[in-house]
């Protein structure tokens, strides 16, 4: 970049494009750290490619794409070594909210996250992010049939998880408390606490 105008220009792209390229990160990957760095990474492809970019309009793709092209990168590239932390620590869980969507989220992203990455990103930009397809297809830059492939095999493994999950919730015999998956905390020495 050289002139102070192309730069200008990038910096009001960026502070347009970052907090929408940020939620799309995290809604791939899962953690708000790695959506971060992936969110870096996909703005400096594209600030080392702005003199050349032509079509203004299709920036938010083009560094979408940048963005998951990264991500499923790393993901092949360190797949070994990748090492998956708990969300909670096994002592520590609490009673669910009652409302659904905070429940349905609590269930739906571990599964998400025990899909492959690029089976992950497929069902996000269909189901979250709504696109067809084809336009799918053209995000992660692969035939439409291997994007119809991967939701297929992405929605059966997940279907499988979600099946076979123990239930969220409940009750203790005696006295009706629901708790969670630690019925030990509620129940000791045969008396409710």
């Amino acid at each position: 970049m050289t002139s102070d105008a192309s730069v200008v220009e990038f910096e009001a792209f960026v502070r347009v494009i970052r907090r929408w390229l940020r939620r799309e990160a995290y809604d791939i990957c899962g953690d708000w750290h790695e959506a971060d760095d992936l969110v870096q990474v996909a703005l400096w492809n594209v600030y080392q490619r702005w003199d050349r970019l032509e079509r203004r309009a299709e920036l938010g793709a083009y560094a979408r794409r940048a963005m998951v092209r990264s991500f499923l990168t790393e993901r092949r590239r360190s797949r070994w070594q990748r090492e998956v932390p708990l969300s909670v620590a096994a002592d520590a869980v609490q009673a669910m909210d009652s409302h659904t969507s905070v429940d349905d989220r609590s269930i739906l992203l571990p599964a998400l996250r025990r899909l492959g990455s690029r089976q992950r990103t497929v069902v996000t930009l269909r189901f979250f992010r709504d696109l067809s397809v084809e336009q799918t297809a053209r995000a992660l830059g692969c035939a439409p049939g291997t994007v119809t492939s991967q939701t297929v095999r992405a929605l059966e493994t997940l279907r499988h998880h979600l099946q076979n999950r123990p239930p969220p919730h409940a009750a203790c015999t005696a006295c009706g408390h629901v708790y969670s998956a630690t019925p030990s905390r509620h129940y000791r020495g045969g008396t409710c606490r």
